[in-house]
């Protein structure tokens, strides 16, 4: 007994020296055959890729037989098949074991090695544990590239700001270029979903390329909302696609109830360019929802030339005019201020003073005491009050990025939407239900854009101005 406690000391010093390779031994480690087998196999199974079963194998050939040749390589393989699996808690405590068993081998660095690769893909790991990914869809030819660039700088600026506030939920940004047809869109929604596994999209610019990118967004459960447009149709009956920019039919119908709930019009009239498919919308949106509410509408005209508009009393007539106390005037186009101005002057020749109600083009109206004359009333998509100290430091905050004067309305909106989408999203859990607490979220007030599904797809928000006493006020 005596002899064989010597001769098991004597083979784990010689063990000791051998891994640390310092000495000319006369003597080796034992080299067992079924061992190195059994290691054989591990590392076949290794290389086709079968690292469970190899990470099994080595394990054997380290457990089921005293120390031999090919233990402290067992050790290190088993390592490398546990971090291929992607346990890397696994790894950092089973290399530490290595390093305090055989603090001499020469596996020594690259078992070190192997501790820092896992504790990096751990530490990345845990923060995509957290991370949210925000894709964003918008076109880069060079017509709509300054578009764009206006959008992604607010975007930016939204996720910046959230990022700093909220350090439990990160949010990354990874963009594509929508391109300018249907089918480049959706391949490259398809690329943001499943290369990028991005959980909600901002984009795409226009009213067809949404319609395309809605298909894409709901087939595959994905939030998308659509920061400009204004067909019903991108998100009519779908459950994941919004859109953040009222469409024309919302915008008609919240002006109706403005007009009947807010300013307590029993009977407006409405006048609408004939051909302007925008106008023609909004007017008839407007018309239905005044007559739903139990408003009288006496006239619903259609002007077939722009020249009308300076005839307008005569072509209703006058004594129809005279029926109604308001006005419903939408317009749209670059020629809406000169047929503002031209509908007020054949008011103002009439005698009569309805009261006149319109839509966000009444906006760029400079005939401010002319306009105060018909308390002038507007639905207004947009509004910035510069005075804001919120205002302020945004402008700050978005020249800092090296722009040139003042933030543009598309990097308030790229802005405003990203703030709204995000405050949604407490943690990555929130994103199960993300649609549902989209319809569900309270009003949100941005700097330049109001946010309110109301239940829905579609915003419900909209700023109402008016004229009075020669200025222009914020009236709701």
């Amino acid at each position: 007994m005596r002899r064989h406690v010597v001769q098991t000391l004597l083979v784990g010093l010689l063990l000791g020296f051998q891994s640390a390779g310092g000495w000319a031994q006369p003597f080796e480690i034992p080299r067992i055959e079924a061992a190195e087998t059994e290691f054989a196999q591990a590392l076949q199974a290794f290389e086709r890729g079968d690292y469970g079963l190899a990470y099994r194998q080595f394990r054997r050939v380290i457990d089921a037989y005293p120390p031999h040749r090919r233990t402290t390589a067992a050790w290190i393989m088993a390592a490398k098949a546990l971090y291929r699996m992607g346990e890397y808690a696994h790894v950092i405590t089973w290399v530490e074991a290595f390093v305090s068993r055989y603090p001499t081998s020469r596996y020594q660095r690259e078992a070190t090695q192997l501790r820092s690769l896992a504790e990096v893909a751990l530490r990345r790991r845990q923060q995509q544990a957290r991370l949210i990914t925000l894709g964003i869809l918008l076109p880069l030819d060079a017509e709509n590239a300054p578009l764009t660039q206006a959008l992604v700088d607010g975007i930016r600026l939204a996720v910046e700001a959230h990022n700093a506030e909220s350090l439990a939920v990160p949010v990354r940004m990874v963009f594509r270029d929508a391109g300018t047809d249907s089918v480049q869109v959706q391949a490259a929604l398809r690329s943001l979903i499943d290369e990028q596994q991005v959980d909600l999209v901002i984009g795409p610019l226009y009213s067809e390329q949404a319609r395309a990118a809605a298909e894409v967004a709901e087939q595959r459960g994905v939030v998308l909302i659509a920061p400009l447009a204004t067909d019903e149709a991108v998100s009519k009956g779908r459950r994941f696609v919004f859109q953040a920019n009222p469409t024309l039919a919302v915008r008609g119908r919240l002006m109706a109830r403005m007009a009947v709930y807010g300013l307590r019009l029993d009977s407006i009239g409405v006048v609408a360019q004939r051909g302007n498919p925008t106008a023609e919308r909004m007017a008839e949106a407007f018309r239905a929802e005044a007559l739903r509410l139990g408003a009288v509408v006496p006239f619903y005209k259609l002007l077939a030339e722009a020249q009308a508009w300076g005839q307008l009393v005569q072509h209703i007539g006058r004594d129809t005019l005279a029926q109604a106390r308001a006005l419903y005037l939408p317009l749209a186009g670059g020629n809406a201020p000169v047929l503002a101005r031209a509908a007020l002057s054949s008011l103002d020749r009439s005698g009569l003073a309805p009261r006149v109600l319109g839509n966000a083009a009444w906006r760029e109206m400079r005939a401010a005491l002319q306009a105060s004359r018909y308390l002038l009333t507007f639905s207004n998509d947009f509004y910035v009050d510069t005075s804001r100290a919120e205002v302020q430091d945004f402008i700050q905050r978005y020249q800092a990025l090296g722009r040139m004067g003042q933030p543009d309305r598309l990097v308030y909106t790229g802005y405003d939407v990203t703030r709204f989408l995000l405050a949604q999203l407490s943690d990555r859990s929130a994103l199960a239900e993300l649609a549902d607490r989209i319809r569900r979220a309270p009003f949100y007030q941005g700097l330049g854009v109001r946010i309110h599904f109301d239940g829905g797809q579609v915003n419900q928000a909209l700023y109402y101005h008016r004229y009075r006493d020669g200025r222009l006020e914020l009236l709701r």
